[in-house]
């Protein structure tokens, strides 16, 4: 009866699995907004910042912008997902956080800014957005952030499938949010680093317990042939699609290329070409737009950081409804 009302709710779900999610990015809300073909007209342009939420809160008063884009992210995705506000509250859900730049704007503020604020200290700006998620909606159970430069959004959907599998909690709200704005000379300087354009977003996922989650893989290989190795190894079985997230379209080239010259057939989707850079909240939003496309094969998510690859493959509808 509780999946029957759920479908009804959310007819776009790819399985109960992934219950729902949130996004707002540089582009506008939810994935209805992301352009559906490579952007080439975006390449002019160096940021693609994303509105702050307007979120009434008296609470909230205070919070720096990344926490009101984790908080909005967080409230779209349970809306999404019609979990009512005390089946989200307590020990039995987790907050898995990841993002590679959502706290520099606080550090470059610590470090540039003539008076102190406790929020902007390095070691406590990485906490601030996880904490006021969890504060907002009475979240209780197992926490983690990670601050893995752009392999955290892989990071973190492996870490929330183990505590779910491992029955930690019974739901798992991963979070991603990467913003720019505030400090964007900091990226023009390091644009060797990060390519453009640079697209502020804020990602959420609403996990639930499954027997399909035990498919979950997670691998990560340092080197030149990391990425050979991981897709090799993953092939012998079938794949949908192939998701790669590059921190730079030079990146995304040089392995799309390689990729597609070993495994000519290969399915291959491009973030970088179609949203622009978004770093941990790449594959997050990969995952939103694999469930969305309904692949009845797994699909297996990619990512880069320096010479550092991550992937995770996730089960298919096959694996889902078990047919």
């Amino acid at each position: 009866m509780r999946q029957e009302a759920y479908r009804a709710c959310n007819p776009q779900a790819g399985g109960v699995a992934v219950r729902g999610w949130g996004l707002l990015t540089g582009w506008g809300a939810g994935l209805q907004s992301l352009p559906t073909l490579p952007a080439g007209a975006m390449q002019a342009q160096r940021l693609l910042p994303v509105a702050t939420p307007d979120l009434a809160s008296e609470r909230l008063r205070r919070a720096t912008r990344e926490c009101l884009l984790g908080v909005a992210a967080v409230q779209a995705a349970l809306d999404h997902s019609c979990l009512a506000p005390h089946e989200v509250a307590g020990a039995r859900t987790a907050l898995v956080y990841a993002s590679a730049s959502s706290y520099a704007a606080a550090n470059w503020t610590f470090v540039t800014s003539e008076t102190e604020n406790a929020l902007h200290f390095p070691y406590t700006a990485p906490s601030a957005v996880p904490a006021e998620v969890t504060i907002q909606f009475g979240i209780t159970g197992p926490y983690l952030t990670l601050l893995s430069g752009a392999n955290a959004g892989i990071e973190a959907l492996w870490q929330a499938a183990t505590l779910l599998t491992t029955a930690q909690c019974d739901r798992a709200l991963v979070l991603g949010v990467e913003t720019f704005q505030e400090c964007a000379e900091l990226y023009t300087a390091g644009r060797w680093l990060l390519g453009t354009p640079l697209l502020e977003a804020a990602a959420c996922l609403v996990l639930e317990r499954h027997p399909s989650l035990a498919a979950v893989r997670y691998h990560a290989e340092w080197g030149a042939r990391s990425l050979a190795s991981l897709v090799a190894r993953e092939r012998e079985g079938a794949l949908a699609s192939v998701y790669l997230c590059t921190p730079t379209a030079h990146a995304g080239q040089v392995a799309s290329q390689y990729l597609q010259t070993q495994w000519p057939a290969m399915s291959l989707v491009l973030l970088h070409e179609r949203l622009g850079i978004c770093l941990a909240c790449a594959p997050l939003i990969a995952l939103m737009l694999a469930v969305t496309a309904g692949q009845p094969d797994d699909v297996l998510l990619l990512s880069q950081w320096w010479d550092a690859w991550a992937m995770v493959r996730w089960p298919g509808l096959s694996a889902q409804t078990g047919h």
